[in-house]
């Protein structure tokens, strides 16, 4: 029994070892191997059962009685073919076969030659997957593999080639290739130490030497001793950040987002660029790190920089600042700062400042200031501390902080900071304070002014007008009534309610404007104009238009720091659309009689009266 079980485990343990070696490669697969004066027929069959696979070839195009020497420990099946054929064949993998093609030999006219190898980790051993690998004068580039395998071509008349490797957490490497035939390359990259500054790492220069086991000889460079750890905790994303973000990799390959990773501290800079999408133009898949003066593109561009001109298609990409002109036929998503005439067919989408001209069919929405002129077709919004500018929005706009200059839309007005200019809205406004300028809405409201707000409702915090009243008149023996705004320019919004009186509406409702002139510390002096309408709840045939026009003439005199008696006489128009006779008043002293215009069935009188009444408030 306990036999069964253990021929039961290592079947178990045969099967995962297949299992497991069949899914890597076979040229990835790794394989020690002792081998000694061996025929090469032999050295393939014992290279193919350490690996679990099989080799294709013709035997009659490569020499199976060569003699062949090869030790190696635990290397990748791939290097040991190097070491075994020294470049006199190629081989491709095919499912669980490696295929073996003898080279011919080289033309003089062939116009590429190939590079390959494997991305080290210097300390460890390791191979290193997602590593950046390219070629300045050319842009040629490419990524190594999950097994750390790379593989690039590049064009024989090149006077100079320096292969450049790039890995995020490792030290920059530059490879000068003194041959132009193809060859391996194998690049041992060394781990950046912890808490270092990234912006004292050198970039270590190695040569490479086209040694049979792709050795480098290589240039040291000492690095900087590790520091205090200076890294600043990146502050959290905003809403606008991340959808900047989303948006940019919807469109951009993954090959492009390791770049954009790997050459975080590596910039190119070209003339010009032609592009059909991200992956499909003159700057390739290097194209996000790359600063063109001008670019082109049909589609859908993508670059690290603009320094003059930039149209699109449909959208233009821009990893860091634009400079210039800019203009998408439905967007830009610029992940820094731009500078000049941004424009955009539906909306623009900035990570930085914004200095100039910007213009979109929906919005403009940028991450920090914003100076010059912003025109959103629905909206505009910038986070920045401190804009210069002059914003106008279909629906709105919004300032995470501070404005100088104009907000002007159709519905809202919101900054979160100061205002030194105007708001100007079709609905709200709202600011922190306003200095120097003027909030005009239906409802304006903010902490502090230095202006005067107006509107229909206008509310400010600190400094205001704002009273709440209870009074009787005339007419109403219960007025409640709230005045808000500032003493220059106030609103005032009113209702009463009478007792039973005979002939009397039952309720009244009212609004209207009102400005005070301080005639001592403790009195102020108030001209209020009200329109009234006046409703006959229990009388159904009087249900035409019953209103009153009140002008009044009222003091303001200190009781306590919260309380005042306000008092003053009123002058009154009544008017009716029906037969309605004017409310009962006490007193009653006419200014005229009933009466009608000639225009209208409309009847009218006109009345002295008076108000009396308490006001709570703090200013």
């Amino acid at each position: 029994m306990n036999s069964l079980r253990l021929c039961v485990l290592l079947l178990s343990i045969f099967i995962q070892t297949r299992l497991v070696a069949q899914g890597v490669p076979p040229l990835e697969r790794l394989i020690t191997v002792d081998i000694r004066n061996a025929t090469l027929e032999n050295a393939l069959r014992e290279i193919s059962r350490a690996g679990r696979f099989e080799f294709s070839y013709n035997p009659a195009r490569i020499d199976g009685k060569a003699v062949v020497t090869v030790r190696l420990t635990n290397v990748p099946i791939r290097e040991v073919l190097y070491r075994v054929f020294q470049s006199q064949v190629t081989f491709k993998s095919r499912a669980n076969h490696v295929i073996l093609v003898r080279n011919d030999a080289p033309e003089p006219s062939l116009k590429n030659f190939l590079l390959d190898g494997y991305i080290l980790d210097e300390q460890t051993g390791e191979r290193i997957a997602q590593a950046s690998i390219f070629e300045k004068s050319t842009l040629a580039s490419t990524v190594s593999n999950p097994f750390g395998y790379y593989r690039l071509r590049l064009p024989t008349d090149l006077s100079a080639v320096r292969l450049d490797v790039r890995k995020q957490a490792y030290v920059g490497e530059t490879v000068l290739i003194r041959s132009r035939t193809s060859h391996s390359v194998s690049i041992r990259m060394t781990p950046i130490p912890p808490r270092l500054s990234l912006k004292t790492l050198p970039i270590r220069v190695t040569e490479d030497t086209i040694r049979p086991v792709n050795t480098l000889a290589t240039v040291t460079v000492d690095l900087p001793a590790p520091g205090q750890d200076s890294t600043v905790r990146p502050r959290p994303k905003s809403v606008l950040e991340q959808g900047r973000e989303h948006l940019t990799r919807l469109f951009v390959t993954a090959q492009q987002s390791i770049h954009d990773v790997n050459l975080n501290r590596d910039t190119l800079y070209r003339d010009w660029q032609v592009s059909f999408l991200p992956f499909i133009g003159t700057n390739h898949r290097l194209s996000g790190r790359i600063s063109n003066r001008i670019s082109v593109n049909a589609l859908i561009g993508y670059s690290f920089g603009v320094r003059a001109f930039e149209v699109g298609g449909l959208f233009n990409l821009v990893r860091a600042d634009v400079a210039g002109f800019q203009a998408g036929g439905l967007g830009n998503i610029v992940g820094s700062n731009v500078s000049g005439v941004q424009l955009g067919g539906l909306f623009n989408l900035d990570g930085g400042t914004v200095q100039g001209v910007q213009a979109a069919g929906l919005f403009n929405a940028n991450m920090q200031q914003a100076q010059g002129v912003q025109l959103g077709g629905l909206f505009n919004v910038n986070a920045g501390e401190l804009t210069h500018i002059i914003q106008v929005g279909g629906l709105f706009n919004v300032a995470g902080k501070s404005v100088y200059g104009l907000q002007l839309a159709g519905l809202a007005n919101v900054a979160l900071g100061d205002v030194q200019g105007w708001q100007v809205s079709g609905i709200v406004n709202r600011a922190r304070s306003v200095r120097d300028g003027h909030q005009i809405g239906l409802i304006n409201l903010a902490d502090s002014v230095g202006g005067v707000p107006i509107g229909l409702f206008s509310h400010v915090k600190k400094g205001g007008y704002r009273r709440f009243e209870v009074a009787a008149t005339e007419v109403s023996l219960l007025n409640l009534t709230y005045r808000t705004g500032v003493r220059q320019f106030y609103n005032v919004i009113t209702t009463g309610y009478n007792f039973e009186r005979e002939g009397s509406s039952d309720l009244t409702a009212g609004y209207g404007l009102g400005t005070g002139f301080s005639l001592s510390r403790s009195t102020l002096f108030t001209l209020e104009g009200t329109h009234h309408h006046h409703f006959y709840v229990n009388q159904p045939t009087n249900g035409g238009w019953n209103n009153q026009i009140r002008l009044s003439a009222l003091f303001e005199t200190k009781v306590s720091r919260l309380l005042s008696l306000a008092y003053g006489p009123s002058f009154n128009w009544y008017f009716s659309g029906d037969t309605t006779t004017p409310p009962p008043r006490r007193p009653n002293v006419p200014i005229f009689s009933e009466g009608t215009d000639g225009f209208s069935t409309s009847h009218h009188w006109g009345w002295v009266g008076f108000q009396v009444g308490l006001r709570f408030g703090n200013s």
